[in-house]
Order: C-alpha cells, then sequence, then structure tokens
C-alpha cells in the first residue's frame, strides 16, 4: 500500500517528494488496470451467463410440453411445478445480471472515465507548468484521488445477497460480514469528507501564501526565511538555488536543491523524479575550508560564490533578500565551523583572518593583492570609528559598535544591526567593518555622515515622543526593535518641515545634491523627498545627472546607497552613463555600469553612450565603455576573468572629483597608489588654452583610440584576451589624474 503524502511538501517541491508522487502515480495506475479487468470479467460473465439464462429458459419450455403430454396427471403436475421452478429461477437470474451491469459495471467505467484517466491529464499539465516555471525563474496540487467506490461494491453484495438468498439458504452466512462492511463504509466516509475538506483548506493556504514566498518582488519588509535556523549548536538553512556548471564553453544554469546543515553545504540536483541519474546526482561542500562571497561582476544579478580548495561554485538567489539571508547563513556556518577549532585573537590578526580568509574579500577584487590596501582600509575604517558620537551605537548608545548602516552613515552594536537587516536594505543596508570591504566612495559617505549628524535628523525630536521607550545598552532586542521601527521606519522622531520654506522638498532635495550636502539630503529623504525628481528647469536632470556633471563620486555613491534609478533620462534623453561619457569620468562610468545600468540606452538623437564619446573623442570613456562591452560578451568560466576587470581598473583610475573632501583624496590615494590633487587647466599666463599641450594631448588620445579600434577588430578568442590586457597597460601608461603641471598626467606603474 502506498504512503499517503504530505501535501505541506509540495510548495517546497524537495526530489523526494517527486518520488513519492510518482510512486502515487504508479499506483492509481495499477488501480484502473485492476478496475478494467474486473469490469471486462464481469461484462464477460453477464454475456455468458445471458446466454446460458437463454438456454435455461428454452430447456424449460421443452420439458412443459414433455410434462403436458404425459398421461399421468399427478406425474404430469409434478413435472409442470418443476419446470415453472426453472423458469423462476432464470428470472431471478436475469434480474441478478441487470443489477450487475446497472449497479457495477457501469459505475466502474464511469469511475475510470471520469476519475483516473484525468490524472493522466493532471499530470501532462504539471510537467508542463512546472517547465514553465523554471523556465522563468531562468530567465529573471494536485487532486487527492478519492476512496475506492466500495458503494457500488456493496450495492453488488446486496443484490447477490437477495438472490442467492431466494435460492440458498446458506447465503444467509454471509449477511453479518455485510453489516461490518456498512459501518466501514459509513466511517470511511465520514473520514473522506474530512480529508477533502482540511485538502481544499491546504490548497487553498497554499495558493494564498505562494506568492509571499515565491515572489522575488515582494517588500523587503515581508521576507522571511523559515528554513533558516541559527542556534548555539549549528546552522541550518534549504531552498532552491540556481548553480553554474563547470564548463568553460556554454556554461549553463542548473536549479539545485541546496541544503546547509552545520559546516556542511549539500547540492541536490532535481531532475524528473523517475529515477534517472540526475535525481541522485548530490555534491557536498566542507564550509570549514570555503570563502563566500558576493558576484558583483557576474553577467547574472544576485549571485554569489563559495570558493573551496578544489572548486569555486557560482550560485544565484530568486532576489537580493534571498542572497543577504544564503550569504549570511553560509558565513555563520563557516565562521562557527571555523572558531570551533582556531580562537580568534582580539588585534588585527582576527581581522586579517576575518577579511582574507572568512570573507574571502582580498585578492578577488583586484585591489587588495598586497598589504597596502588592507592597511589603508584598515586606517580608513579607523578613522570612521573616531568620529565624534561613533564611539557608540547609533540607536541603543552600546560601545565599540562594529557594523554600519551604509545608507545612513552611522554605526551599530551587532544586535541593533540584526534588527536593522530585519527591516529590509530598502530601510537600512547593514555591512560589517571588518568582514566587508569598503570602496573609497562608501568611506567618504561614512565621514561626512556619522552617527551625531544622522541622529540629529532622526532623534531631532525625541523628548516629546511618547509611548516608545528611549533604547539603551541594557535594553531587551524587543524594545530595541520597538525604538528602532520608530525612528527609521515611521519617523517618529523627525523634526517637522519648516513652515518658512518656499521652495518644495524635492528641490531641496535636488539643491542639497548639487552642492554636495550630504546631511541636508539625508534630512529631505526622510522627509519625503523623491530621490528620482527632475528639475524641469535644468533640462529635467535628476540629482544623479547633476552629481554626474560635477564628477562628484560620493554623491553618486550615496544615491546609489538610496536606490535612485540609474537609467533616469532627462529632456535629451540622456541617462547617467551618457553624462558620464560625455565628461570622460571613466571611473563613474565603470561605477555606474557594475550597479548595471543599461550601456545601450539611445537618447532622442538614438545614441548611445559609446557613440557620445567617440563624438567628443573621450578616449577614456570609449576605453572604458568598450572594454565592459568586450567583458560582457566573453564566454567565462567560473575561475577566470581573462584580464579584462584589471584592464577595466586601470582605465578607471581616480578622476579629479569637484568636490572631495580631505579624507576622501587621502583614501583614493592610498587605496590606488596614485597622488591625487585638484584640476588645474592649463594656461599660457595670458588667460589662453596652451594651443601646443592641448594638440599634443588630442594626437596621443587619438593614437590610443586607433590601437584600441585595431585590437579590437583583427583578434578575437585568446589572443583578444591578451590584447585587452596590453590594452589596459597602454590606457595605464598614457592617461593618469590630470595635474595641469608641465607634466601631463602621473601615472602609476
Amino acid at each position: 500500500m502506498t504512503t499517503p503524502l504530505d501535501l505541506r511538501l509540495c510548495q517546497e517541491d524537495p526530489p523526494y517528494f517527486r518520488k513519492e508522487l510518482a510512486a502515487c502515480e504508479e499506483s492509481i495506475f495499477g488501480l484502473e488496470s485492476t478496475i478494467r479487468n474486473l469490469v471486462r470479467l464481469a461484462k464477460a460473465s453477464v454475456e455468458l451467463a445471458t446466454e446460458y439464462t437463454s438456454k435455461q429458459l428454452q430447456f424449460a419450455d421443452e420439458f412443459r410440453n414433455f410434462a403436458k403430454q404425459q398421461p399421468d396427471s399427478s406425474l404430469k403436475s409434478v413435472l409442470i411445478k418443476y419446470s415453472q421452478s426453472l423458469q423462476e429461477v432464470e428470472r431471478s437470474r436475469k434480474i441478478l445480471h441487470s443489477h450487475m451491469s446497472d449497479m457495477f459495471i457501469s459505475p466502474l467505467e464511469s469511475f475510470v472515465k471520469n476519475e483516473i484517466q484525468p490524472l493522466k491529464e493532471v499530470r501532462k499539465n504539471f510537467e508542463k507548468s512546472s517547465h514553465e516555471a523554471d523556465g522563468a525563474l531562468a530567465r529573471y496540487m494536485s487532486k487527492k484521488a478519492k476512496d475506492q467506490q466500495i458503494a457500488e461494491i456493496l450495492a453488488l453484495m446486496f443484490t447477490e445477497s437477495a438472490f442467492y438468498h431466494q435460492n440458498y439458504e446458506t447465503m444467509k452466512d454471509i449477511e453479518p460480514h455485510m453489516r461490518d462492511v456498512t459501518k466501514t463504509l459509513h466511517e470511511a466516509r465520514i473520514q473522506y469528507d474530512i480529508d477533502v475538506q482540511l485538502s481544499q483548506e491546504l490548497k487553498k493556504s497554499l495558493i494564498e501564501t505562494a506568492h509571499e514566498t515565491y515572489n522575488p518582488m515582494r517588500p523587503a519588509k515581508e521576507m522571511s526565511s523559515p528554513t533558516f535556523k541559527e542556534n548555539s549548536t549549528s546552522v541550518t538553512k534549504s531552498g532552491y538555488l540556481f548553480k553554474k556548471g563547470s564548463q568553460r564553453v556554454m556554461a549553463s544554469w542548473v536549479r539545485v536543491y541546496t541544503t546547509v546543515d552545520g559546516e556542511t553545504l549539500t547540492f541536490v540536483g532535481r531532475g524528473s523524479g523517475k529515477g534517472s541519474k540526475d535525481d541522485e546526482e548530490t555534491v557536498s561542500v566542507y564550509l570549514r575550508i570555503c570563502h563566500i562571497k558576493p558576484v558583483n561582476n557576474s553577467e547574472r544579478r544576485f549571485c554569489f560564490e563559495i570558493m573551496s580548495p578544489r572548486k569555486t561554485y557560482l550560485l544565484q538567489a530568486e532576489n537580493e533578500e534571498e542572497m543577504d539571508d544564503w550569504i549570511r547563513c553560509l558565513k555563520t556556518a563557516a565562521q562557527e565551523a571555523f572558531s570551533g577549532q582556531l580562537p580568534s585573537p582580539v588585534e588585527s590578526d582576527a581581522d586579517r583572518l576575518k577579511g582574507g580568509s572568512v570573507n574571502g574579500s582580498t585578492s578577488a577584487s583586484g585591489n587588495d593583492t598586497n598589504g597596502n590596501g588592507y592597511s589603508s582600509n584598515r586606517r580608513s575604517i579607523q578613522r570612521i570609528k573616531e568620529l565624534r558620537g561613533n564611539d557608540l551605537c547609533v540607536d541603543c548608545k552600546a560601545s565599540d559598535p562594529q557594523w554600519a548602516c551604509a545608507n545612513f552613515g552611522t554605526l551599530l552594536c551587532i544586535e541593533c544591526s540584526g534588527i536593522h537587516r530585519s527591516l529590509g536594505v530598502h530601510v537600512s543596508k547593514v555591512r560589517s567593518l571588518s568582514l566587508d570591504k569598503w570602496e573609497p566612495e562608501a568611506i567618504e559617505v561614512m565621514l561626512r555622515l556619522g552617527n551625531t549628524m544622522t541622529n540629529k535628523i532622526f532623534e531631532a525630536n525625541i523628548t516629546s515622543a511618547s509611548g516608545v521607550p528611549i533604547a539603551n545598552p541594557a535594553s531587551d532586542r524587543s524594545e530595541k526593535e520597538k525604538f528602532i521601527i520608530a525612528k527609521y521606519v515611521k519617523k517618529e522622531f523627525l523634526a517637522p518641515k519648516d513652515d518658512n520654506q518656499t521652495e518644495s522638498i524635492d528641490l531641496a532635495f535636488w539643491k542639497s545634491m548639487s552642492n554636495s550636502d550630504l546631511y541636508s539630503a539625508l534630512r529631505y529623504l526622510a522627509l519625503g523627498a523623491n530621490v528620482d525628481w527632475k528639475n524641469h528647469e535644468r533640462n529635467s536632470t535628476t540629482a544623479l545627472h547633476q552629481a554626474i556633471l560635477c564628477n562628484d563620486d560620493v554623491v553618486v555613491e550615496f544615491l546609489l546607497q538610496w536606490f535612485c534609478d540609474i537609467d533616469a533620462i532627462d529632456y535629451d534623453g540622456w541617462s547617467g552613463l551618457h553624462h558620464a561619457a560625455a565628461t570622460n569620468n571613466a571611473r563613474l562610468l565603470l561605477t555606474l555600469m557594475k550597479r548595471h545600468a543599461n550601456v545601450g540606452l539611445k537618447d532622442k538623437n538614438g545614441k548611445i553612450p559609446l557613440d557620445i564619446a567617440v563624438e567628443l573623442q573621450h578616449v577614456q570613456a570609449v576605453t572604458a565603455l568598450r572594454l565592459y562591452q568586450f567583458e560582457s560578451q566573453l564566454t567565462r568560466s567560473e575561475f577566470s576573468s581573462f584580464g579584462v576587470d584589471e584592464a577595466l581598473t586601470s582605465v578607471s583610475k581616480p578622476y579629479p572629483t569637484v568636490r572631495s573632501s580631505p579624507s576622501s583624496l587621502e583614501i583614493v590615494s592610498s587605496t590606488t597608489g596614485v597622488q591625487t590633487t585638484p584640476p588645474v587647466t592649463p594656461d599660457d599666463g595670458n588667460g589662453r588654452p596652451d594651443d601646443a599641450k592641448e594638440l599634443e594631448k588630442e594626437s596621443d588620445e587619438d593614437e590610443l583610440q586607433n590601437v584600441f579600434e585595431s585590437a579590437l577588430e583583427e583578434n578575437n578568442g585568446e589572443d583578444l584576451r591578451v590584447r585587452g590586457l596590453k590594452l589596459g597597460g597602454l590606457v595605464d601608461d598614457g592617461w593618469g589624474v590630470e595635474t595641469g603641471d608641465d607634466n601631463e598626467s602621473t601615472n602609476t606603474q
């Protein structure tokens, strides 16, 4: 007998559930075969019995004729009575055959036609729906079988009982058993009605909650991860992820059921559920010796990789929140497994261990391949901690906070960081000071804001608030959570808007971004300003466009932290990439492209950013755009980027920003090794450009442009990758940070 299915598993759809489903289908098809055999034999029995009855009636008639010919009246009477008895028995047999056809054969045929046959179509529809669902994810319940029809069988038994009761007294012995069957049938019907009701309620519940589990676009505050359990002993999580194959050419993405149990990560392939080889393929990974980190330059979104000594696994989640949840779970499991064997020192060795071994964020970026990048990043983090107010948690005032909220520019303790993370990235973007890698622009945002400045905004009216206790280090998690939600989500402690302010909040926000005033911008955002508001008096440009026009990397990073529309266009159809190409700022171009800006977006004249850069003869912008386009067209394996990332990094050397604090310049210099100075326009002393220098610069740029185009046109495959690396070196040697001195550029060797 097949074990009943646990329908609650249909939503999670693990591989073993499909095996059980296939077994149930086989059981149903076996039932169909048995019923068809019963119907066939019953029909044959009726046909033969009908013919037998016909002959018996003929025999009775002839016997009656024979009796009438007897001279002895007593003998004649007996023979006629016997003939009548035979006829009566055969009439009863006819009734039996009629009841068998109407109450046994026809209902079973109807059951096969109406109940079992549609199940085959259900199977086809399920296969089709499953295939369509998997296909949709790759590009961005079944009806319970009714109980066996015991009623028809019981009717047949009653008919048989009536027939044999009239003809054979011995059939009375079956009556007690029939009463037992009647009782069982009644109980079964009651249980069946209960099961049908529960099944319908479960189906309705699953349909109503399915979008909450599988909709990648739902608000982050509704996100939940019921399968992630973190405690002091082990970490467990399970669910489906896409895993990239290991082929170097035409690598495919396969949906695998992934399970984290303690320090073991397991991949199980989900095949057809029919016992194929793919159904049994299982891969286990030992997290103790793995690095886990997000991947920002993958051809797909929401990707992260697990680097083991033997192989690197590239995985994709359904949305950013799921990706963050998986990374947090995997890092926690790896850290617990690692710390269970090696105690972590408190000082710099622990930070180095976290930054290099656990998080795996060193050489993978291409910027921290030696100690200079690590030490400079650490000095910058120390500078953030030294800001006034940053020695305490911004919310509960706990000492020595080690976590940060990047979009608010604040530092948090570990408990408050967990609460902020639960609010979703659309409210707080939580990062670790020691485990995560910080870009110079993100560090500058932190330096310009800080706990004190941010609290002036979000706790401006905290003394007049009522009903919400102020969090402190001794508060429990629930109290801290209420305070943080009131502070950042409900915004109960904000100072009211100034009634004397004549301009709109959106315009004030736009102007603050133009002036590189992050404090005012954050205040207007808290008051409800639209981060993508367009200033129609300035050609419908957004704050992002204005920051790009000002070459203000820090403001661009701040706006990206607040999820501005990276592809927003102005009146002329120009996006941020068009403006960055027009200003020849390769570093901003790379920043926008890494955030998935649309490089093929056309303006009103049908020009893409590359066309703008070529038309203006901006070689840095042309090189950055074409290198990025070249990189996106390569079929790359999981283990190599063929040096294109390094070439892009060379092109995007620090560009002089119009507004940067001294700390920003120092951060950029320490990270890249380039000494940056504010831009100075070459002048011959009479207020006119130095024509000789301009002609020499244009000549150099034209030569580099020709070399770049010939490299892309004349080579492909392996030679093209080598030429791409050489091109990156050539660009690095020919350009630099413009200084306006007698030397045209400061080169990075």
